[in-house]
């Protein structure tokens, strides 16, 4: 636990225990689908693998109908006589000329999962071919990319605001993965003044995020937090701020028949 004191305030800051997904409780701009084995990543869907996925996303493209898949299953039979068979097969062939399709109405991103002592996600690769690999894409429609920016078409800046956005989405997903997710307790003579958990990120963006929320006194706290192990430490904190707060109850106490007594006296 970190901790910070100013004052009549004691600052805590601490790991959020109960984390919730991104993906469910924020309005994406990007749809993120993933397969894997052991883990339920990304977006719920109801994909059976990578191929039903690339399948669907190919037709919606050219068209979900009858001369589609047939446009679909030539498409695929070509590639794989070309590419996928001889010595050297290119194993990526078919999902990459797939890809080269649907890019013409998608905006699209690889995923990447590393799974080694914990979990993480971005869009690059990991460059680790023990614990790590491609587990899906983060797409957007072309159209709703417009929406979302302006615009008639798509332009490079369009495109590149999509992408960003999107990448900020799957950052958003690996600080979830990684834990990185922090709540703040702010206690004012011994009794909790404010609280606000779910703070997305790495420590120092958290810090800054919680700034924004504390009283504008308390502000500068968060820059003073120290790591503080100790149990008694943390409650002999709390009760000297108790006590502070007994002692200004008792104080007005005392003055409050004097001050009655002066008032009658008038």
């Amino acid at each position: 636990m970190l901790m910070a004191v100013q004052g009549p305030y004691a600052l805590m800051v601490q790991p959020d225990d109960i984390l919730i997904s991104p993906r469910e409780v924020d309005e994406n701009f990007g749809t993120m689908v993933c397969f894997h084995p052991r883990y339920a990543l990304g977006d719920s869907h109801n994909y059976m693998d990578k191929d039903d996925f690339l399948r669907e996303m190919y037709l919606n493209t050219v068209g979900n109908d009858e001369r589609g898949m047939k446009r679909y299953e030539n498409m695929v039979n070509m590639v794989w006589s070309r590419k996928m068979t001889g010595p050297n097969p290119d194993e990526r062939a078919v999902d990459n000329t797939l890809l080269n399709v649907i890019s013409k109405k998608y905006i699209m991103l690889p995923l990447y999962l590393l799974d080694h002592s914990g979990l993480a996600m971005k869009t690059t690769s990991f460059h680790d071919p023990w614990d790590s690999g491609q587990v899906g894409w983060i797409y957007v429609s072309k159209e709703d990319a417009l929406k979302e920016f302006g615009g008639e078409k798509m332009t490079g800046a369009i495109r590149k605001k999509a992408e960003d956005l999107m990448r900020g989405e799957v950052a958003a997903y690996d600080s979830y993965l990684r834990g990185e997710c922090y709540g703040f307790e702010l206690y004012k003579n011994g009794e909790l003044e404010d609280s606000c958990w779910g703070f997305m990120g790495s420590l120092d963006d958290a810090r800054k995020d919680m700034a924004e929320y504390l009283p504008d006194s308390c502000k500068d706290m968060v820059e003073h937090l120290e790591e503080h192990n100790q149990p008694a430490t943390i409650i002999k904190t709390l009760l000297k701020h108790a006590k502070i707060q007994v002692d200004q109850a008792a104080k007005a106490f005392e003055h409050a028949p004097r001050q009655r007594m002066i008032e009658n006296a008038r």
